[in-house]
């Protein structure tokens, strides 16, 4: 990684940090960047995420390769959720995202997944309007950009919830 690759990745988290309005501390900025950066010049293999990470659990890998496991969870997450609600919701790869990052020994990491990659997502949002379901299920997983498109559709997404029902008001 070189200088200039670092400074795109940074100016990349600093511009879904404003799009999203949602702020990070300088160590979460900071790694987001660094993470972003590594993953510019290199392929990403999403496929079969939760038995890899499942499969580097039970052989008890390094905390190297379990890092690069969450960092992959985290960038598939952000950029490939079409990709990854094929097999499971977002709910599901958020609380992989963090258990992983959370077996790494890398607590800030594991409490930020979900602001990390609405910073992620955000930067490189498409413009187009977001399904619905996903949208909850993002919120459902502790997304607050998510809630806040929900907010703007006059959805709101609660604790309320009876268990037959959804848990969405419509007002």
């Amino acid at each position: 990684m070189n200088s200039s690759t670092l400074a795109i990745a940074s100016d990349f988290v600093k511009s879904g940090i404003e799009t999203a309005g949602i702020p990070l501390t300088h160590d979460l900025e900071a790694y987001l960047s660094l993470t972003f950066a590594r993953f510019l010049n290199s392929s990403l293999h999403v496929d079969m995420l939760t038995i890899r990470i499942s499969q580097a659990m039970d052989e008890q890998a390094g905390p190297e390769t379990i890092r690069d496991l969450a960092d992959t969870c985290l960038i598939a997450c952000a950029f490939f959720e079409e990709r990854l609600l094929r097999n499971g919701t977002i709910r599901h790869y958020v609380g992989l995202g963090q258990m992983t990052y959370d077996a790494a020994d890398m607590p800030a990491q594991a409490y930020g997944f979900m602001p990390m990659r609405d910073v992620m997502a955000s930067a490189a949002g498409s413009g187009r309007r977001e399904d619905t379901r996903v949208l909850i299920d993002r919120a459902l997983a502790g997304s607050k950009s998510a809630r806040a498109d929900l907010r703007e559709q006059n959805v709101v997404v609660g604790p309320w919830q009876d268990k037959s029902k959804s848990g969405i008001l419509w007002n």
